[in-house]
């Protein structure tokens, strides 16, 4: 199945209409004709078994009626001797009407003859045909049943008989109540009797035929057949068209007559082929339908395949601006729009990639600008504190350690950190400011354990806190600043809150804001927004409440990143050096000042 995949798309779709709609057409074309004619043939031969069947039966009942009415006439012996042995006419006649109501059941298809222990004739019911006034004793039906006490069939002797209506006979031997033989009972059976018995058992284009026991035809349906060319019929019946007529035959039980039926078509050959022209002619419409489907099927499946497969060529060579243009309302019109949102959300998303992009770089950029040679601050802070000591002056070493371990964390290649560090950094930024404001504040933390190891950007909480001593505590003598940390969910809250003055409804409105412009004097804040941003998209940020000469609390939302646990060292390993804020390690013991590279001595140009 290979070779499938080099063909185009619209030609797979209409082979595959063609295959679908062409295998039921050739089905219907080749097997639907000879099935109907199939089914017709076996519901021919079941009705023509159920019609032997019926024959068969009415065989059986009328040779049963005929013997018992024979028996019947044998039992009453003396009618018949009182026929013979009367000359009055009036007695004769009344004979006669009792005889004839004896036969009435069996008159409707046979004839009745008495004949006495000669063989002449003595009562007949038959009054057209020119029956012979005796029959021979021995040869014939009378030899047949001479030795017999029950009724003998066997067809009649056309030379006997010239009446071709004659076709069966049947006798039965008559005797007195003393045992002696007084005479033969003899029925013939006519054509047009066996006419009106197997009336309504076959139609018009069936053929019956009757044979003896023997295997002699002495009776047929059909008029134009006579016993030579009924027997010819019977024993070619292989040579003939099966797909014209049914031949079926049953042997009669009891008296071992052959019933021999030949079952027309229920539909004729020239019928057949009528249906099967048309079947033919329907076939090849439908098939050039199914071809004109398939082509316009796979002509408006195809199509918009086509383009959106053009558009998505367009869009991997970096081209965003494609668009599929449709009208339609189907599934592939969706599939369409749907093309067009995803494209035009993806323009989208690269643009604001690429935007926050330049805003990163550009604020690395001044981070760089604003960077000096961290050797030259660490050798100049560490020859101010050196100086200070020597002269004696006990607050300048505590400003340049603070200053220094601030520093050390703002220049670190690490862009996030725990926020017990930040906490250190802001403590280190309050020993300074305490020098500066002496006096003039209380400041507090109020962070539990479990949030320690969580991760903030560096230098995040530092703007807040200088914004709330310079401005927050402005004009106060006994102010107080509190950091407090606190989860909720999957959300990290830190708070920086004071009891100074409180800050403007306009300066609220705007750090609450969703997108807040530079402002002017307020450029710590707009970079702690910007870089909350930056780091964790828009759901999070800065959110201030303030009232007038209470005070002011600005809380930072960000989500909850926790530092991830560090391997255990080997037993034994205790390593060679100490690691820095920035991730460096130093191979010298750090000074008291916690700035390295001193080795714990003065710095270079500095007095012992």
């Amino acid at each position: 199945m290979t070779f499938l995949k080099h063909i185009p798309f619209k030609f797979r779709i209409f082979l595959g209409c063609l295959i679908v709609a062409a295998i039921p057409l050739l089905f219907s074309t080749l097997l639907m004709v000879r099935l109907f004619d199939s089914s017709l043939q076996r519901q021919t031969r079941q009705e023509g078994y159920r019609q032997l069947e019926e024959i068969s039966g009415r065989l059986r009942q009328m040779l049963d009626s005929c013997g018992d009415t024979c028996q019947a006439l044998n039992e009453d012996g003396s009618a018949f001797q009182s026929l013979i042995d009367n000359k009055t006419i009036d007695l004769k006649k009344d004979l006669y009407l009792s005889l004839y109501q004896a036969v009435q059941e069996t008159s409707s298809y046979a004839y009745l003859s008495m004949y006495d222990a000669g063989g002449k004739l003595r009562f007949t019911t038959d009054s057209v045909s020119g029956r012979p006034e005796s029959l021979p004793l021995y040869w014939g039906i009378l030899r047949r049943v001479s030795d017999q006490k029950e009724m003998v069939c066997s067809r009649a002797d056309s030379w006997l008989f010239p009446d071709p209506g004659i076709v069966l006979q049947a006798a039965y031997p008559l005797e007195n109540p003393q045992g002696a033989r007084t005479g033969y009972l003899v029925m013939d059976f006519t054509r047009d009797g066996f006419i009106r018995l197997f009336n309504g058992c076959f139609s018009d284009k069936d053929t019956l035929i009757l044979l003896d026991q023997y295997q002699t035809p002495f009776y047929c349906s059909s008029s134009d057949l006579d016993g030579t060319a009924a027997l010819e019929l019977i024993r070619n019946t292989a040579s003939y068209d099966a797909s014209r007529y049914q031949y079926l035959w049953k042997q009669e039980p009891v008296s071992g007559y052959y019933i021999f039926l030949r079952k027309g078509a229920q539909i004729s050959r020239v019928t057949l082929q009528t249906m099967q022209t048309i079947c033919i002619l329907l076939a090849c419409l439908c098939l050039g339908l199914c071809l004109l489907v398939s082509v316009l099927l796979s002509r408006s499946i195809a199509q918009p395949v086509s383009a959106l497969d053009r558009a998505m060529s367009r869009v991997r060579q970096g081209d965003l601006s494609v668009r599929i243009y449709t009208n339609r309302l189907d599934e592939l019109g969706r599939l369409g729009e749907s093309f067009n949102r995803m494209i035009r959300e993806l323009k989208e998303n690269i643009d604001m990639k690429v935007q926050k992009q330049k805003d990163l770089n550009e604020a690395t950029l001044k981070l760089y600008q604003t960077q000096l040679n961290p050797h030259f601050l660490y050798n100049t802070l560490d020859t101010i504190k050196w100086n200070a000591r020597i002269h004696q002056n006990p607050e300048i070493p505590v400003l340049a350690e603070n200053l220094a371990a601030i520093l050390r964390r703002s220049i670190s290649s690490q862009p996030f950190i725990t926020l017990l560090k930040e906490l250190e950094t802001i403590q280190n930024y309050i020993e300074i400011q305490k020098i500066r404001f002496s006096g003039r504040f209380l400041y507090e933390t109020e962070v539990p354990d479990q949030l320690e190891n969580c991760l903030v950007p560096k230098m995040i909480l530092q703007p807040l806190v200088e914004n709330a001593i310079l401005h927050g505590l402005e004009g106060r003598e006994n102010g107080y600043i509190c950091v407090y940390a606190s989860q909720s969910g999957s959300l990290l809250q830190v708070a920086v809150t004071d009891d100074g003055c409180g800050m403007s409804q306009e300066m609220v409105d705007w750090i609450n804001s969703h997108f807040p412009q530079k402002r002017e004097g307020h450029l710590g804040l707009y970079n702690v927004i910007q870089i909350l941003k930056l780091h964790y998209g828009q759901e999070y940020g800065m959110k201030a409440e303030a009232v007038p000469g209470e005070g002011t609390t600005v809380t930072l939302m960000l989500p909850l990143e926790r530092e991830p646990v560090p391997e255990p060292v080997p037993e034994g390993d205790t390593g060679n050096g100490l690691t820095l804020a920035d991730g460096t390690e130093n191979c010298h013991e750090p000074d008291e000042t916690g700035i390295p590279g001193t080795e714990g001595g003065p710095a270079p140009g500095s007095k012992p």
